[in-house]
Order: structure tokens, then sequence, then C-alpha cells
């Protein structure tokens, strides 16, 4: 008997050590685990910029539930005010001469486009006008990488290594790490929209390519934002940009994983223009400006969330911004669109 238990406690230790080592050999390369940039000799880069994943994979009771947008259709405006649905009540009529007055008033060159997602309400203002959009069209090639990867093309831990061909100065700190640093996927493209990193955006267009971007956009009627001859939107307009966020809106409605991961991307980020005007709602959306060179722009286009009707906004300027002037008018024409239009 004595023989027995003595056996019974050695098979015992021995599934016990067992047991600790296989634990303690688990992979420490997951995208939960604390990222480490490494020199560019080693065969195994990991990305130094996230501590915890973005994708949030519980699937959203609220986002599978949103009802479709219905995508606008456009329309010549010149500078004056065209609305169409229920901003044609004379109670909105007040309002809408002041919006007029403050755009006519603009120092630059200024197109408006708001729309409310179930075609209730719409305002458009020169938005036959191309203006350089600078990073709002990053919206748009991001929509289009996501919808890559959902057909299988990439996903969110496909690794890109940083070339001397992807460096871009001005937004975004991705410039700053070493050349043959090794990002995911997820960091390039959640970057790209959070923070605008251009380095980002770089990455993910030599990943996924323009020309199958190109024809994205031209098959949603978005000639504007199409890249070329360059990697940026030249002559945006205002209505494209709805157009896009339309179909972002009606993305985040199929509550996939990479569609929580654009939403989580480009939700509430921080230094963007619209957001200090807009209080006590979300906003997802994407800003761009550059104040240098001939290609100025103070932009910004996205979805406000508010009440159970959201709409979408764009709004185009080639003013260099952001500066007190950009923000001040920004702030003007949102406090007459949110507080009183839509």
């Amino acid at each position: 008997m004595r023989k027995i238990i003595a056996i019974v406690c050695m098979l015992c230790v021995a599934v016990y050590f067992s047991a600790c080592k296989s634990a303690n050999s688990t992979d420490t390369n997951s995208v939960t685990s604390k990222p480490v940039v490494s020199d560019t000799q080693s065969n195994v880069e990991q990305d130094a910029t996230l501590e915890t994943p973005i994708v949030d994979s519980t699937p959203s009771d609220t986002e599978s539930k949103l009802p479709s947008a219905v995508v606008p259709q456009t329309q010549t405006t010149g500078k004056k005010i065209v609305v169409s649905g229920a901003l044609q009540d004379n109670q909105y009529t007040e309002k809408i001469a002041e919006l007029q007055q403050t755009l006519n008033s603009h120092k630059y060159n200024i197109s408006l486009s708001v729309y409310a997602v179930d075609g209730s309400k719409g305002l458009d203002y020169n938005t036959e006008t191309g203006i350089f959009g600078a990073c709002t069209v990053k919206a748009a090639y991001t929509l289009y990488a996501c919808k890559q990867m959902e057909s299988g093309n990439g996903n969110l831990q496909t690794q890109m290594t940083y070339e001397q061909k992807h460096y871009e100065p001005g937004t975004g700190d991705m410039q700053y790490s070493p050349f043959g640093t090794v990002f995911s996927m997820e960091t390039a493209l959640h970057k790209s929209m959070s923070i605008s990193d251009n380095v980002g955006y770089l990455m993910s267009v030599d990943y996924f390519g323009r020309d199958g971007y190109n024809t994205y956009m031209r098959e949603l009627g978005c000639d504007s934002l199409q890249i070329k001859p360059t990697v940026w939107s030249l002559r945006t307009k205002a209505d494209d940009l709805v157009k896009i966020w339309c179909e972002i809106y009606n993305y985040f409605g199929t509550d996939t994983e990479y569609a929580r991961f654009l939403k989580n991307s480009c939700t509430n980020t921080a230094g963007n223009y619209a957001t200090e005007s807009l209080q006590g709602v979300e906003y997802s959306h994407k800003q761009g400006h550059n104040s240098t060179g001939d290609w100025l722009s103070f932009s910004d286009a996205g979805i406000v969330w508010k009440g159970d009707i959201p709409y979408i906004i764009a709004i185009i300027t080639d003013a260099p911004g952001p500066n007190s002037y950009s923000k001040g008018e920004f702030a003007k024409i949102i406090d007459i669109v949110h507080n009183n239009l839509f």
C-alpha cells in the first residue's frame, strides 16, 4: 500500500511541474503584450507603439442596430446655401440667413455640406469647388483598407517595415522611428486616423495600393477623393466627403471586427477642430490641415452622433490653419449648424 501511495505522489509532482513549464513557455508575441522595438538587424521586430489592442471583439448592440444612411445626390449650389427636406421650413430661415452671411464673409475659399443620415435634412454651400482637403482623405482610404482586410487582403496583425520611402514630415510620431522598425497594420491605420500619422498612412497606401482605391472612389461617385498623381486628394469636394462618411456610417452598422476598429480609431480623437465647438456628443471624423507651401487647408469631416438621427458635416477651407481665425470661423459655423439647424 505504501508503495502505491508513493507512486501516486510522484506522478502528481511530475504533472505539476509539467504544467508550470507549459505556462511559462506561452507565446509573448501576441497583440495584447507590450510591443518592443528592436534594431534593424533583428529578424523579429515588434511594433513599439501599442500596449493594448485597439479592436473590441465584443459585438456592439448600438452599432448593429444602425439604420442605413441615405446617400445624398450631388447638386450644384454656388455660393448660395441650398437646403432640402425639413430645412425648407420657415422656422429655419433666420438661422440659414445668418449662416449664409458667415460663409460669405469668410476670408478664404470655403465649402460646406451637412446631411442628416436619414435624408430628412440637407444643406450645401459651394460644394462644386474643389479645395485641398489635406488629411481628410485618410478616412476614405482607411475604409478601403478595412474592406480589403475583410476580403482577406492582409489583417490587423500584418507586419510592415518602415522604409525611407514612407517618410513624411508633419503630423504623427511614427516618423521618428528608425528605418527598419516593424509596425503592425493595426498601428499604422489607427495612428493614421487618430493622430493623422503621415507615415502610417503612406505605409498603408504602399501595402494596399492606389489603383483599387481610386476605382472604389469612382464607383461610389466620390471622384474628388481619388489619390492621383500623389497620395493626397488635391481637389476635395465637401459633398464627396459627406458621401464617403455615409459609407463609413453604413460600414459601422455591419459591426464587424474591422468596422469596430475603424470607429474606435476615429471617434473623439484628440486635437480635432470641430469637437472644440461640439459639446456633449460623440464625433467620428477625420480632420486635415496644412499651413505652409501652396496647398493650404483647414478642414474636417465626419459623423456627429446627435440624438436619434446623427448628421454628417464636411467643411473644407484653404485657410492656413490651425490658427485663431480659422478656429473662430469653425466655431461660428458649427454653432449655427449644430445648435439651430440639425
